[in-house]
């Protein structure tokens, strides 16, 4: 009979008392958003976000700096294989007569 001893009782209602509570904040946080909305807290600081907001500046500087280098090394590349290029096609021109 151990699953019926509560059969019929109601549940007892849930009493949670919060250990600390400020009406004073409470009242200041009321207000700051009816004055700012409901967003207000993006523009405020958070604990880390300065730390944060740099890392993610220097990933992207790392990131840009990246793209630059394998632009510049493309550049490269394809002016040295155009030099060579041009190099055959003058000893072809200059030797190929001469045969």
């Amino acid at each position: 009979m151990l699953g019926f001893s509560g059969f019929g009782r109601k549940a007892r209602p849930f009493e949670y008392k919060p250990r600390y509570w400020d009406p004073e904040a409470e009242e200041r946080e009321a207000r700051r958003r009816m004055i700012l909305g409901e967003d207000y807290a993006e523009g405020e600081y958070r604990p880390g976000m300065y730390i944060r907001e740099r890392r993610l500046l220097r990933m992207q500087e790392r990131e840009r700096e990246r793209a630059q280098r394998g632009r510049r090394v493309m550049i490269r590349t394809v002016l040295f294989l155009g030099g060579i290029v041009g190099v055959l096609y003058l000893m072809y021109n200059y030797f190929g007569r001469a045969f």
